[in-house]
């Protein structure tokens, strides 16, 4: 009799779990257009696809605060397009006028967030927000300023040779502050405390002695 209801009180604990993995089991197998749940190399491919253009997205935040200009136009495949502000035209000649505004900053941070990436084969499309500082020097010479900007970038991009790239890219710019007076200069911060330029920032040094140990 203990044995029975033993028996039965486990099979009533462990339904809720089950019920639970079932219903997380079924939610994460997605779905092709055609109705045939994706195979486990395919879903696989696509969580490895999605970690690959967030980190994309990362490095183009990485390249405009370092005023990484090579590493900026690795993001881009040659024939991509762009569209952000008054600008409409080729990536790589949005690159070069971007790069003229970042590489004149005393100081750069860019922050990518709410990342949403689809994958279907080798095309993805993907939204991500920004949220950006700069330091800059005053118009009329008079110290420097900071301005903050935030808005979202949404992109369609390819895989070619096993390599993510952007083919095309909106920005949106949702949000541009007025001008903050500085108290004070980009000089005055202490130094090696914060960080610099490629390639002198920290990051390059630190990073090709772990890629070399």
């Amino acid at each position: 009799m203990d044995q029975n209801r033993r028996g039965t009180l486990a099979a009533i604990l462990a339904a809720p779990f089950g019920l639970a993995a079932a219903g997380q089991a079924s939610a994460a197998a997605p779905v092709k257009a055609k109705g045939r749940p994706l195979s486990m190399a395919e879903r696989l491919d696509v969580i490895e696809s999605k970690q690959a253009i967030t980190e994309l997205l990362h490095a183009y935040a990485r390249s405009n605060d370092r005023a990484d200009e090579a590493l900026l136009r690795s993001l881009f495949w040659p024939e991509s397009t762009h569209k952000h502000g008054k600008f409409e035209g080729k990536s790589s000649d949005f690159v070069g006028f971007a790069f003229k505004i970042i590489s004149g900053l005393k100081y750069a941070c860019h922050h990518i967030s709410n990342v949403s990436v689809e994958v279907k084969g080798d095309r993805a499309f993907s939204e991500c927000y920004y949220f950006a500082q700069h330091r800059r020097d005053r118009k009329d010479g008079a110290g420097e300023e900071d301005v903050f900007f935030q808005g979202r970038y949404l992109d369609d991009l390819e895989r070619r040779n096993g390599e993510w790239k952007i083919i095309r890219r909106r920005g949106l710019s949702d949000y541009t502050s007025p001008a903050f007076p500085s108290e004070t200069t980009y000089a005055q911060w202490p130094a090696g405390q914060h960080s610099e330029k490629y390639p002198s920032d920290d990051y390059y040094r630190m990073r090709q002695q772990f890629l070399g140990g």
